[in-house]
This record gives C-alpha cells, sequence and structure tokens, in this order.
C-alpha cells in the first residue's frame, strides 16, 4: 500500500504551491479589509485614447513610485482619495467633450500592494455644431471676422475651456474697440443624445470711451514718473484692454514690483471717460541671489549675485556679480540705464569685469570695459551696438599651438566696436515647442580704433521649434561663423577663434576637442565654424521627458572656408525631467567615429534644455 503520509505531504504541497502562483485578487473599494495598510503599486489605463495616461494621471492624487526612483517608499493607497480621482477624470473627460464615458476599475492586491486598473469607455464625443453671437439683440454676421478669432470652431469637438476662453476673446474684442463697459455671457446647449452642442455668446458693448486719468496707488519708493512713464496709452485715446495688459507686462518687467493691477472705473457719471486705477506692490529695493550647480562642462559652478534695482532712482539697476567654476570665473559690475536719451525703447549698459578663462589650448586673464546701447523694436526683437576695450593676458599655451598658428601675441589690448541682433519668437524660454530663435552678432578690433590686435568676427545662429504631432517637437540649430585678422595672423587673438565640441556644441566630444589639433591633441581652433543640431523631444511618463538627437560640426584654420565635406556626426539619447528651474537633463553622445584620446561615448548633465 502507498505511503499515507506522502500523499499528505504532496497535497499540502500542492496546495501550497497553488497559493504562492495564484494571480492577486481583483477587488473593489468596499471588498478592501477596513484597516489595513496598502501601498501602490502601479496605475494601469485601457480603453482611453482621447487622452493619455500622462493627461489623466496629472488630474490624479493617487500615484505610484516612479521607477526611476526606487529607493523611495511606496505612496499609501487612499479609498476616499481615489473615489475622488474618479470623479475628476469623469469630469475631465466632460471638460474635453466626453460627456459619455464610462469608468471601471479592479483593484489588484497581492499582500498589502494594490496594482490600480482603470478601464475607461470613452464612447462618442460631443461636437460643436454651431456657434453664434448676438451684440445685443442682433446676430452677428457669420461673416463677421470675429469669428475667426473664436478658440471654439463649428464641427471640432467641444472643449470646456476653449468654449470658457473664448467669452473672453469676444469680450476682449470689444473692449480692444474701445467698448470698455462691454459685458458678456456664454451658453451651450448639449445634446448627449445627438453627440452636438449648439453655443451662444451674448454681447452688451455700451458705449465707446477714452483713457482718463491713471491714479497710482501703492507705490512707497519708487516714484510715480518711473510707473506713469511705462503707460501704454494717454488721456483721451480710444479705450484698449490690450494696452492695459502691456501696461502691466512693461511694469512687472522693471523688477520693482511684486504686484501690478490696472482697473478700469467704469462706475463714473460719463461713461465716455474710462479713468485707471493703477495698483502696485513694491518688492524689496536690494535683492541677493546665491546658487550653484554642476555640469559635465564646468562642473561645480557657484554664482553670487547683488541687485539694486533702483539705483539711484531713475529706474537705474546696479548689479555686482561673481562666479566660480573650473572653466570660466570672473567678477562684473553692471549698471543698466532704462530710457536712454529718454527714448523708452533705447537702454544704455556699462559692464565692467575681471575674467579668467581656463581652457585646453590655454588660460586667460582679461580686464573688460563693455559699454553699449540696445534698442527693442518690439519684446521679441532687439538689437545693440557697442565698443569692446580690453586687456588680455595669455599663459600656459602648448609652444606647439604657437608654432602651427605661425606665431601669437600673448597680451595687449582689443579695442573696436561691435554689434548684434536677436529675434526670439518662443512660447516658453526654457522648454520652447514653437517658434525660433535668430542671433547675429559681429566683433571688429584695431585700425583706427587702435589696439594691439587687427582682426574681425561674426557669427550667426538659428533655432528653430516645430511641434510636428503625438506630443512630439522637432528642434533644430544652425550656428555658422568665421573671422580673419587684417595683415599677420599674429593679429588675430587665440581667444577669438571659434572653439567647438562638448556641451552647447556637437555631444560625443570632450570640450572644445572637434577640430584641428596639434600631434599632441591640443585643440588649435579655427576660423571657420559650421555646426547644428536636429533633436526630436517627447514627454515620456509625469514630468519625465525623452529626447534623440543628431549633431555635427567642423572647424577650419581658413576664413570664409565652412567645412561642409567635413563634418563630424555624433548621435544619441536624452532623459529630461522637468522641475521649477527648468528641465534638468543627462545627455550621451555617441560620435560616428571614436575621437583620438577619448572613449566612445560622453555623458552631459544640465539644466535646461540643450538648445
Amino acid at each position: 500500500m502507498p505511503d499515507l503520509s506522502s500523499h499528505v505531504r504532496l497535497a499540502l504541497a500542492s496546495a501550497l504551491l497553488m497559493l504562492l502562483c495564484s494571480p492577486a485578487w481583483a477587488l473593489k473599494l468596499d471588498q478592501l479589509k477596513p484597516g489595513k495598510n496598502y501601498l501602490v503599486d502601479r496605475i494601469v489605463f485601457s480603453g482611453n485614447h482621447a487622452l493619455s495616461d500622462r493627461d489623466l494621471l496629472a488630474h490624479m492624487t493617487t500615484t505610484s513610485r516612479p521607477f526611476y526612483l526606487a529607493w523611495q517608499k511606496r505612496p499609501a493607497f487612499d479609498s476616499d482619495v481615489f473615489a475622488e480621482d474618479l470623479k475628476r477624470i469623469a469630469l475631465l473627460y466632460r471638460a474635453q467633450g466626453y460627456f459619455q464615458t464610462r469608468l471601471d476599475y479592479d483593484l489588484k492586491v497581492e499582500g498589502d500592494l494594490i496594482t490600480v486598473e482603470i478601464n475607461v469607455t470613452e464612447n462618442r464625443p460631443v461636437y460643436v455644431q454651431q456657434v453664434r453671437i448676438m451684440v445685443g439683440r442682433h446676430r452677428l454676421p457669420l461673416r463677421d471676422p470675429l469669428y475667426a478669432r473664436l478658440k471654439v470652431k463649428p464641427h471640432s469637438v467641444f472643449d470646456a475651456a476653449a468654449y470658457q476662453d473664448t467669452e473672453n476673446v469676444v469680450r476682449d474684442f470689444y473692449r480692444n474697440e474701445g467698448y470698455a463697459h462691454a459685458t458678456t455671457q456664454r451658453w451651450a446647449e448639449v445634446n448627449v443624445s445627438e453627440d452636438a452642442a449648439r453655443i451662444w455668446y451674448f454681447v452688451q458693448p455700451g458705449v465707446k470711451g477714452v483713457f482718463g486719468k491713471t491714479t497710482v496707488v501703492g507705490n512707497k519708493e519708487v516714484a510715480r514718473q518711473i510707473i506713469t512713464r511705462e503707460l501704454d496709452y494717454a488721456p483721451g485715446e480710444p479705450f484698449s484692454q490690450t494696452r492695459l495688459d502691456q501696461t502691466r507686462d512693461r511694469l512687472l518687467k522693471l523688477g520693482l514690483f511684486s504686484v501690478v493691477r490696472l482697473t478700469p472705473l467704469l462706475d463714473r457719471k460719463n461713461p465716455h471717460i474710462v479713468p485707471i486705477r493703477l495698483t502696485v506692490r513694491e518688492r524689496p529695493r536690494h535683492s541677493i541671489d546665491v546658487g550653484g550647480g554642476y555640469n559635465t562642462q564646468s562642473q561645480f559652478v557657484a554664482n553670487f549675485a547683488w541687485r539694486d534695482m533702483n539705483w539711484m532712482g531713475g529706474g537705474r539697476q546696479l548689479a555686482a556679480i561673481l562666479r566660480y567654476s573650473n572653466i570660466d570665473s570672473y567678477a562684473r559690475v553692471t549698471l543698466t540705464q532704462p530710457y536712454l536719451f529718454n527714448r523708452r525703447a533705447t537702454t544704455g549698459i556699462l559692464n565692467f569685469g575681471e575674467d579668467i578663462q581656463q581652457v585646453p589650448p590655454y588660460t586667460l586673464f582679461g580686464t573688460r570695459f563693455l559699454p553699449s546701447i540696445r534698442y527693442s523694436f518690439s519684446e521679441k526683437t532687439k538689437a545693440f551696438i557697442g565698443y569692446r576695450l580690453e586687456y588680455d593676458k595669455l599663459t600656459s599655451v602648448d609652444q606647439q599651438v604657437i608654432n602651427l598658428l605661425g606665431g601669437l601675441r600673448m597680451s595687449g589690448v582689443v579695442s573696436g566696436p561691435e554689434a548684434g541682433f536677436t529675434s526670439d519668437t518662443t512660447d516658453n524660454l526654457f522648454n520652447p515647442t514653437r517658434g525660433y530663435v535668430l542671433d547675429l552678432e559681429a566683433t571688429q578690433a584695431g585700425a583706427i580704433f587702435g589696439g594691439d590686435y587687427n582682426f574681425y568676427r561674426f557669427w550667426g545662429q538659428v533655432k528653430h521649434y516645430h511641434a510636428i504631432g503625438w506630443s512630439t517637437v522637432l528642434a533644430t540649430r544652425l550656428k555658422m561663423g568665421t573671422g580673419d585678422s587684417f595683415g599677420s595672423l599674429i593679429n588675430y587673438p587665440l581667444f577669438y577663434r571659434f572653439f567647438i565640441g562638448g556641451e552647447g556644441s556637437v555631444r560625443g566630444w570632450r570640450y572644445w576637442m572637434l577640430g584641428p589639433h596639434t600631434p599632441d591633441n591640443t585643440p588649435l581652433g579655427g576660423l571657420s565654424d559650421l555646426e547644428g543640431s536636429l533633436e526630436l523631444r517627447r514627454p515620456l511618463c509625469q514630468k519625465l521627458a525623452g529626447a534623440v538627437f543628431l549633431d555635427f560640426g567642423q572647424l577650419s584654420t581658413h576664413a570664409y572656408d565652412f567645412p561642409i565635406s567635413d563634418l563630424e556626426f555624433s548621435a544619441g539619447p536624452a532623459l529630461s525631467y522637468d522641475t521649477p528651474v527648468g528641465p534638468i537633463r543627462i545627455d550621451v553622445g555617441i560620435p560616428f567615429q571614436k575621437p583620438r584620446d577619448q572613449t566612445q561615448w560622453q555623458v552631459y548633465f544640465s539644466i535646461g534644455q540643450y538648445f
């Protein structure tokens, strides 16, 4: 007879194996054990197409631990919070026009870990069937150009944000036409059975008005004249909401105020005259900023800045800045004079500094005085003209560099004019998704301006950003520059040659290590520069984003000799994490051809997008 105890042991082992390998239990909220503490393992969505996982997670308080923070404790699961999350997701879908969306969920429980599975049945969205604007008792004809400005359009999916924002568009349109008393209302009729919405906007324009007197309230140390000279309107001019908005922006940019509010005083006996109450709250006049960071190019960086935002009155700004890094260190004092020559668009700048630059070909000590005049054609387009007067001294220069360049002047005065132009139409300073940046700059020294060096140098760079769909941005960059000496090449300073490679340039090479070299691999720099980048950027999850890039570049030791046929290429991936101070980013550059005396790839850490 078989041994009974062996059968018992086999049965117990089988039961234990089934228990260990059994799937997690799928439960609802009311089936969780009361009083037990659960932790969130994962949050998984299915069935969502109109909204991404990233969109849905952004509206949930319940979160899971990011995979790249594996050392942190998992977040606690709260039943009441999760129930509110489901309501928020439903409201989010309604706001996007999906009024018939249904949500279901399962809580997969393994021990004290919960995997949240949310299934979305979106169904058909509601489409905008018609949009009408009623002005008083009359319907605005569909051919009126105001319809083209509306953010909500016929035949588009109903969007609550666009529906609300369009009311502001309509109201601002009439206020910019001088109707300071214009009031608006909105109305939407949603027929879920027909998946259709009809929208009306009702406008009561009132009478046209002109700007009256502006009363300034809240200023204590800042003179009234500094405030009123920023007004973008004058008494008697037609009322315009845009003029008020531009005035607020100008005042905030002064750095003198934490609050700026312009209020039209509409409750007056004469509705044609619209006085303005301008309320400000002053910031501390002096500020001290201390910061630092790390990147693979400069390594540890430390900054200290002291600023007086209203030095000796008149809105002048005085700044003293100290910076230390392994590459560039300096001490600078800058005085900024707005309204130079009593012209709003003109600003005068005096800059005096002591610089130390420690780079592969040399160490440079420079004393520089740089006066300039800046002119703003618009908020997006600016130019400057200035003068460069500096004394520079080179040390630690490799003798092979001196020999290959035919000799160098190791110290001397640079004296001459410079000019530049910038146009920036991007939508975000730290993480642009559309628009372009154009930079041009030219310098000439010597000749009639004296000094020890006699040369010219100019360069231009254009960056372009374009959303190509699927939340992806194509970012491109192209830079070209050239320079030459008048007479002997000894008149061209080594520290104004072009150097490329590394962070901010062509990734995959060490700092300044791409281009012509000495036999012992010290960079020579060039008189012509050609470089650029193509990069695809896309959000991945929550605050994490990714990118892939292609960089290229090369230098030539001759002027006007852009080395297209000798370009070096590199490519690689990048990851960035969004923070309040901009994206923290890591890039891995891999050259197509391994550089001499370098590793096959280079890693770069930085704050902000690469370009």
